[in-house]
């Protein structure tokens, strides 16, 4: 003979909800772990881009030199501007490809210490040669004179 005890019996229904009393399930979820890796990630990458970005400014030359235009082993046009950015107080002449770019040719911004060069008609170069070229930048410190000069190099290609 079997005994039914009602009170142990339990119906669940679709339509039923649980008692506001009862305490939800708040156990630790695998995708929590997922969600906070991502976020790791995530900053860790800001982290690294925003250092790589200062390094460039920073590391050039001490950094007398804050901008190579264009940067080492870019591609250009060859109606781009070429040239350098100094830190306050230095000055610069460029040279392509051993060839120097003479003063009045050249663009300087004493402002800014910027020196660029834009090929075209009338100058050394109507426009810049294709394939690989490489810049010399002499510089230096403004209260010295050339007399007293670093060079700094490097090469980018023209298509």
């Amino acid at each position: 003979m079997t005994t039914s005890d009602p009170a142990n019996e339990t119906t669940t229904s679709g339509s039923e909800t649980p008692l506001s009393g009862t305490p939800s399930n708040r156990r630790f979820k695998p995708r929590y772990i997922a969600y906070i890796a991502l976020l790791a990630i995530a900053t860790v990458c800001i982290v690294m881009v925003a250092r790589l970005g200062t390094a460039d400014t920073t590391e050039l030359d001490g950094g007398r030199i804050q901008r190579l235009i264009p940067t080492p082993g870019a591609k250009i046009l060859q109606q781009d501007i070429i040239g350098i950015d100094m830190a306050p107080g230095y000055e610069a002449s460029l040279a392509l490809n051993g060839i120097p770019l003479p003063v009045d040719q050249t663009y300087v911004v004493p402002q800014t210490n910027q020196v660029t060069f834009k090929a075209g008609p009338g100058k050394v170069y109507e426009t810049l040669p294709a394939g690989q070229n490489c810049m010399i930048a002499t510089y230096w410190q403004t209260a010295f004179g050339p007399s007293v000069s670093s060079r700094r190099s490097w090469c980018f290609t023209v298509i």
